[in-house]
């Protein structure tokens, strides 16, 4: 609706299922945008008191895929609705992944980007009626620049994203397909064949499962590159 309309800045985010509200909590983020980049306003219900609050986009504390509802004040608030700031003449963000290499020509819209993100979702990740995910189940990590420089002499094509003078960010689905899990499974949960950073329901997975096989992945991964990745999603019990 956003992008028919022209407005632009959640291109980007094109076909991430999921809430308005969860999106505020997770700060969902594809292709080199995060929902903070657009939130101007946050309203929720305080639980304990069930007063209502608006939180302004400053006082959420966003980071990467994180909030102060995700961890200070998990469980406190339930998110009602979101307001979101678009732009009459957005400017494009093409060069996160493949995005830029799937576009044609120097007219690019925002309706040709929401198109060519949903064409490469659509080819990696599995729709929600074919198994059952939770969308990206490790977060990228972001590790010194030093530390990044000596795994490179001893792995040449390992890929980073610069996110500062003193930090870059590799991508732990290529971290997890080099250590050979792509497709593997543990009991019903498995890896993805086609993105390794998703884990699956194959076949009627237990919560157990889905954690076990996380586990393992994180240590494996820890034991090759001295790199400790992280899960996206909260673990509820």
């Amino acid at each position: 609706w956003t992008v028919s309309h022209g407005w632009g800045g959640a291109e980007n985010l094109s076909y991430i299922p999921g809430e308005v509200g969860a999106s505020a909590i997770q700060n969902i983020g594809a292709y080199g945008v995060e929902v903070k980049d657009i939130i101007h306003e946050v309203k929720a219900v305080d639980v304990e008191t069930c007063e209502s609050r608006t939180f302004r986009n400053a006082e959420c504390r966003y980071g990467y895929r994180s909030s102060i509802f995700k961890h200070d004040w998990k469980g406190r608030y339930i998110v009602t609705s979101v307001v979101y700031r678009l732009q009459k003449s957005p400017e494009l963000h093409l060069d996160y992944g493949n995005l830029r290499a799937s576009l044609l020509g120097d007219d690019i819209s925002i309706a040709d980007v929401r198109k060519a993100v949903i064409e490469i979702r659509r080819s990696k990740l599995p729709e929600p009626d074919e198994y059952g995910s939770a969308g990206s189940f490790f977060m990228n990590p972001v590790i010194p620049t030093e530390q990044y420089e000596k795994l490179k002499s001893s792995y040449p094509d390992m890929p980073h994203y610069v996110v500062d003078d003193m930090h870059v960010k590799v991508p732990a689905g290529w971290l997890i397909d080099r250590c050979g899990w792509k497709g593997k499974s543990f009991g019903g949960a498995a890896v993805y064949e086609k993105q390794c950073l998703v884990l699956i329901n194959k076949n009627n997975a237990k919560p157990n499962d889905v954690v076990a096989l996380a586990e393992m992945i994180r240590k494996s991964v820890s034991d090759t590159y001295g790199i400790v990745i992280n899960p996206e999603v909260n673990y509820i019990e």
